[in-house]
């Protein structure tokens, strides 16, 4: 949290009998005049964690909605809420119980019981091909050179597109190296030039594909179905479960989806004020006469 946000998180705990049975680790901003609570940078979930003793599922479900209810009754106020809640999060339904939407995005994950062969065999016959392919004719190497990512990430897109906020991945990378948790995967072609570059990080459970960046002039396919590969092998050998984490567009879902895992509900949990969403009603409405009279125009 401290390198994501250079300290600028609050926690919110909830207490039983003086001992604390849940935290939250949350950011707010203000933006024109509206309040979020918003996850911290580079983040993907962060949900609500519980310290509670093992019990029968009804008593477990019970004392998480009765946690939730009060940690939602002590945020901040807020225009603007986003939870970003993971796969194995059973906090969705005490959320949605307390008047808030809930959103679902998807990831896919390959659990470790689950060798890399296994997954090959289950690829589309393209996809397979294209990891054979591409292995014979480009070498991966592992390394702690978060640098080596930055410069394939201005490679894929320029510095004036990038939307990549390299100082605080830096600090995220850099904390997870510390605890031996992060490498970064690159692909070079015969000329020793880096054709691709991905992020992993993980936890005692989770091993994440969490950044990727690849030059999109490269003659050789295949280089990111290469090091999702390499990503899910090193996975099986720390026998961690391999999450794919999520994707930006139909096209990267798509070639996830490739692999032949099925898709895992990953749930937001969302919030918003009247006035939250009067003005994403009217910022909606001005877009669409911007485009009709866009339209009328070349016509």
């Amino acid at each position: 949290m401290d390198a994501a946000t250079d300290g600028n998180y609050e926690t919110l705990e909830i207490r039983n009998a003086g001992n604390i049975v849940s935290d939250f680790h949350y950011c707010r901003k203000k933006h024109l005049g509206m309040r979020y609570i918003i996850p911290p940078p580079y983040t993907r979930t962060l949900g609500p964690r519980f310290f509670l003793p093992a019990s029968k599922p009804f008593r477990r479900g019970q004392k998480i909605r009765n946690i939730v209810a009060e940690l939602v009754r002590k945020l901040p106020k807020y225009d603007h809420l986003k939870i970003r809640l993971d796969p194995s999060d059973d906090s969705a339904f005490a959320f949605s119980i307390c008047g808030l939407q809930i959103r679902n995005e998807f990831t896919f994950r390959i659990p470790p019981d689950v060798t890399p062969g296994v997954v090959l065999e289950q690829c589309d016959q393209k996809t397979r091909n294209l990891i054979r392919s591409a292995s014979q004719k480009l070498e991966v190497i592992q390394s702690a050179d978060i640098e080596a990512f930055i410069r394939m990430s201005l490679v894929d897109q320029s510095a004036s597109e990038n939307r990549h906020d390299f100082a605080t991945m830096a600090k995220l990378f850099d904390a997870c190296l510390r605890h031996d948790r992060a490498c970064v995967i690159s692909a070079y072609d015969e000329k020793k030039k880096q054709v691709s570059s991905s992020v992993l990080i993980w936890d005692e459970k989770n091993l994440y594909y969490w950044l990727s960046a690849r030059d999109r002039n490269a003659s050789i396919p295949g280089a990111n179905m290469l090091l999702i590969w390499e990503a899910l092998k090193l996975a099986s050998a720390k026998a961690l479960t391999f999450d794919f984490d999520s994707f930006a567009s139909v096209g990267t879902a798509k070639m996830l989806a490739s692999f032949g895992q099925p898709p895992v509900l990953r749930p937001h949990v969302i919030g918003a004020s009247v006035r939250y969403e009067w003005e994403r009603a009217a910022n909606a409405t001005l877009m669409s006469l911007r485009d009709y009279w866009k339209r009328k125009i070349v016509a």
